[in-house]
């Protein structure tokens, strides 16, 4: 059975069977908890991956400009967060990324993805700048290009090509829900998301989960 469980200020899915249960956060660890013998490796290469998350800041960059000034506080339904809040916890999400390729674990704060405060959008947009700009140098650098390296995480030792598909997936269905949002407010993006944008990465099917 899969479900939401409260992890301090996030809420992460969980795989319950009886009482036993797991955090979802790696379809291997499912696998194995239900029993079924998978072995669940990312679809996509590191460099389509690169290429993903940095088309996913460039949208979400954009469609954050576009949100007037007034609704940046708005809450979305049922959820108690704003839509600059989200801006923000999109950024991050990288921003948490590019500290693990420096070294840092994917846990506490970093794999939080929450600022200590939230930018504001003229700060987003150069944080956003920053952040294509540290991903670019990174990957230029990288000498392992399958990105095989072990990285700890909160929900067990990942690859970091394992950590990079999730943090485009992530960023992908937050962006989801901002253009959402901007179609609420009657406002068409600039640029969106495509259906080859999302190809082959493990998003659920709907906007909200």
């Amino acid at each position: 059975m899969a479900y939401l469980r409260s992890l301090g200020a996030r809420s992460v899915p969980v795989v319950s069977r009886g009482k036993d249960f797991i955090y979802a956060q790696d379809l291997n660890h499912v696998a194995r908890f239900v029993e079924l013998d998978e072995d669940v490796q990312p679809t996509l290469p590191p460099d389509m991956l690169v290429d993903r998350l940095q088309k996913f800041l460039d949208i979400a960059i954009s469609c954050v400009n576009q949100i007037p000034a007034d609704k940046l506080g708005d809450q979305f339904p049922g959820r108690p967060r704003s839509l600059l809040s989200l801006a923000n916890h999109i950024f991050e999400i990288a921003g948490g990324f590019v500290k693990v390729t420096r070294g840092a674990d994917f846990t506490g704060d970093v794999a939080a993805a929450t600022p200590n405060s939230d930018r504001s959008v003229v700060e987003l947009s150069s944080y956003q700048q920053q952040l294509m700009n540290d991903i670019d140098t990174w990957w230029k650098d990288c000498d392992d290009k399958t990105c095989e390296r072990v990285v700890t995480t909160y929900y067990g030792n990942q690859t970091l090509h394992a950590l990079l598909e999730r943090c485009a997936w992530h960023s992908a269905q937050h962006v989801r829900q901002v253009i959402m949002m901007l179609n609420n407010l009657g406002i068409t993006p600039i640029i969106s998301l495509t259906p080859d944008d999302l190809d082959d990465l493990p998003l659920p099917e709907k906007v909200w989960d």
